[in-house]
């Protein structure tokens, strides 16, 4: 079977809402190698224990809130011998620390079809629900992955939330240095070190003070996403030169320590950088949990919905 053409998203998993009205969307993106019939209704269906100590699901805690479960193309995956399988972005090997700049640039064609499928379907859901503060996004593993990106690089107003499980951050040594460079730590040898000789670029001397002014005017949440928009080859970098919306959306990050896909360490981090990027961040460690939600996550993961980005929760009464 033939991988599917870039820029084709086959049709989206829907569990409408319990009860009307519906008034809230979560779209969630599922894992490299699944698909949302697989992991969606599982995931919304699965029970924790409730305020009351009963048990209870996502979709029985939030009656009115409607699942969006995008499925991804048919890609072929490098690191499975170029099997085609159901993934958002191809990439390397996660235990690799350092990944070669041609690993990086097999990221970018699928990654950026994706980031414009996803903003297209908070757009969509955002029409129906009232404003894109009723619409959360997130999802699990490369799913995870590719919302973050989707996330930092949505130009409209701050979504109602963001639920991120076992996931990581695209570009994360890239959006180190640019950190490390807002915040005097030392990188700037090593990022000089590996720009590439430019003719035509001015040389230091040349530069007005305008320029050095503009660009230390510049916040580090504003240089992250140019940073993005650049290894995604997006146009507009330069015009970004304020903190976006995008960034007051809460975010809520859980990895397993025992997770065997994706190094715990590398969840922890992506949630570092975000921190320091501005973001306000729930960074949240499972003991014992590999590569897969337990009733715990789920639970924190309904709290966050209603304590940090205010949606309520008619399926329980009281408070956790």
């Amino acid at each position: 079977m033939a991988p599917d053409p870039p820029g084709f998203f086959p049709p989206t998993t829907t569990i409408n809402p319990l009860s009307p009205p519906h008034k809230n969307t979560i779209i969630l993106l599922h894992g490299r190698g699944f698909s949302a019939e697989t992991f969606g209704p599982a995931l919304v269906s699965t029970t924790f224990p409730s305020i009351s100590s009963s048990l209870t699901t996502l979709q029985t805690a939030h009656p009115h809130t409607k699942f969006l479960l995008p499925l991804a193309p048919r890609h072929r995956a490098t690191i499975y011998k170029r099997s085609i399988i159901h993934q958002w972005f191809d990439s390397w090997h996660l235990n690799q620390n350092s990944p070669t700049d041609t690993e990086e640039w097999r990221v970018v064609p699928a990654l950026r079809d994706t980031i414009a499928y996803v903003h297209g379907l908070v757009r969509q859901e955002a029409a129906l629900v009232g404003g894109v503060g009723n619409v959360m996004l997130g999802g699990m593993s490369q799913g995870c992955a590719a919302s973050l990106m989707a996330l930092l690089l949505w130009e409209g107003e701050a979504l109602g939330g963001y639920l991120g499980m076992f996931g990581w951050l695209v570009f994360e040594r890239e959006a180190k240095r640019v950190l490390l460079l807002v915040a005097g730590g030392g990188g700037e040898k090593e990022e000089e070190e590996e720009q590439e000789f430019d003719p035509f670029e001015r040389d230091e001397n040349e530069r007005s003070s305008g320029d050095e002014e503009e660009e230390e005017a510049v916040g580090v949440e504003a240089r992250v996403v140019r940073l993005l928009r650049e290894q995604l080859e997006l146009e507009g970098a330069g015009a970004v030169t304020s903190r976006p919306k995008s960034f007051d959306t809460p975010v809520f990050l859980g990895h397993g320590t025992d997770d065997d896909k994706v190094p715990f360490a590398r969840g922890r981090e992506a949630a570092e950088c975000l921190k320091a990027a501005g973001l306000d961040v729930q960074w949240q460690a499972y003991p014992g949990l590999a590569h897969w939600y337990s009733a715990d996550m789920l639970k924190d993961m309904s709290c966050f919905m209603t304590d940090r980005a205010g949606w309520e929760r008619p399926g329980d009464t009281g408070t956790m």
